[in-house]
């Protein structure tokens, strides 16, 4: 059972990712999280200490879901198919997590600390990616990186605004443009 802070934080990425930076006071918190009205006042005084205790408890989401896989580098094949089901979850069941996460990445724009913290949970992301196409031969691991992190970003964006949202379809519409990035930074690419 997590603990009350965790339970107002989670509560709080959900009413964001419904309701928008705009709808994320305590009281609305408060309200979804079915607690007496103060309680999320008591545990973060401020809405910027709110909205920071979000971006943390992303970053600490993040790091219980982003491990690069154990032993040898995945191939090529097996590299596209976690890829794509790691976008199936930001857009099934992470689609809350993300909708929060673009709430905030647009808020930090204006915010450099709130910006700081958000890059390095992208950084988790990146660097996993990195650490695999280096195993696998990339010649510039952090940059390809840094690109294959960017298209899944697009696509599950994309994917999250006009869909495909679930199931077969979204796999099928994602693994060969994730594919394809994957390759083009790998040797042997045809390209």
């Amino acid at each position: 059972m997590p603990d009350r802070r965790t339970e107002i934080l989670d509560t709080a990425l959900d009413v964001l990712a419904a309701h928008g930076l705009r709808g994320l006071t305590h009281r609305a918190v408060d309200r979804a999280a079915t607690l007496p009205a103060g309680s999320t006042s008591y545990y973060f005084r401020t809405r910027e200490a709110l909205v920071n205790g979000c971006v943390r408890r992303l970053l600490e989401l993040d790091r219980a879901d982003v491990r690069a896989p154990e032993g040898p580098a995945p191939g090529l094949d097996r590299l596209a198919d976690l890829a794509t089901e790691a976008c199936v979850r930001m857009v099934t069941t992470n689609a809350k997590r993300t909708r929060a996460r673009y709430e905030l990445a647009l808020h930090s724009i204006r915010t450099p600390a709130l910006r700081r913290e958000l890059v390095e949970a992208g950084d988790l992301l990146r660097d996993g990616i990195a650490e695999v196409l280096g195993r696998l031969g990339a010649s510039e691991p952090a940059r390809a990186a840094e690109e294959v992190a960017a298209v899944m970003d697009g696509l599950v964006f994309t994917a999250l605004v006009r869909g495909p949202r679930g199931g077969e379809q979204l796999r099928r519409w994602l693994r060969p443009q994730l594919h394809r990035v994957l390759a083009a930074h790998l040797p042997g690419d045809p390209h």
